[in-house]
């Protein structure tokens, strides 16, 4: 897992990258797995892997919840790293307003096109309940699509660190970079 080092950036802006995530405060770190996908059983293992390997490369507990137990104080007091399709996860699908991106269903839809397939997103953004802390989101058109997707030597893995962004289609990155922060509560993609 790419995993950057903690520096405890207290009450400064966000400013990412995904990095930042991790460096910022990872005492609130929460990972949250979406139920409403077809392969449930899978995310949820796949989710506390990641808690398990992030836990040891941090040195600190990381929770993992089911988006049914996630209420509106765990929302507003973590960072949360998001796993599924955002229309699967409930805390992504009643969060998914505030995020760059747009989403129906399985497709992602991005400057005028919809795309459908072979697709994994990656990205940051402030978690708009608290703009101290973040939303990470791990997201594709199915829980298998973002099963692996921060694993190294997973074949699921997406490259992911140094920038705010990344998708990828069909295994190839397509897109990253670095959102607009003209609002610091609400980030956008450039044009």
């Amino acid at each position: 897992m790419l995993i950057a080092g903690f520096f405890g950036l207290g009450d400064e802006p966000l400013t990412g990258p995904i990095d930042d995530v991790f460096r910022r405060d990872p005492s609130s770190l929460l990972i949250v797995y979406g139920t409403d996908g077809e392969n449930t059983a899978g995310l949820r293992q796949y989710a506390h892997k990641v808690a398990r390997l992030l836990g040891e490369t941090l040195d600190r507990d990381i929770l993992v919840y089911p988006d049914r137990e996630v209420d509106s104080g765990l929302i507003r007091e973590s960072s949360l790293l998001l796993y599924g399709p955002v229309d699967a996860n409930r805390v992504s699908r009643r969060l998914k307003d505030y995020f760059p991106f747009r989403f129906e269903g399985d497709t992602l839809r991005l400057d005028g096109k919809n795309i459908t397939a072979g697709w994994q997103l990656v990205f940051a953004v402030p978690n708009p309940r608290n703009d101290q802390h973040y939303l990470l989101v791990y997201t594709g058109p199915s829980d298998a699509a973002v099963i692996g997707i921060n694993i190294l030597e997973d074949p699921n893995f997406v490259r992911h660190d140094t920038t705010d962004y990344v998708l990828a289609v069909d295994g190839r990155i397509e897109r990253s970079g670095y959102f607009l922060k003209d609002d610091p509560e609400r980030w956008t993609l450039p044009r």
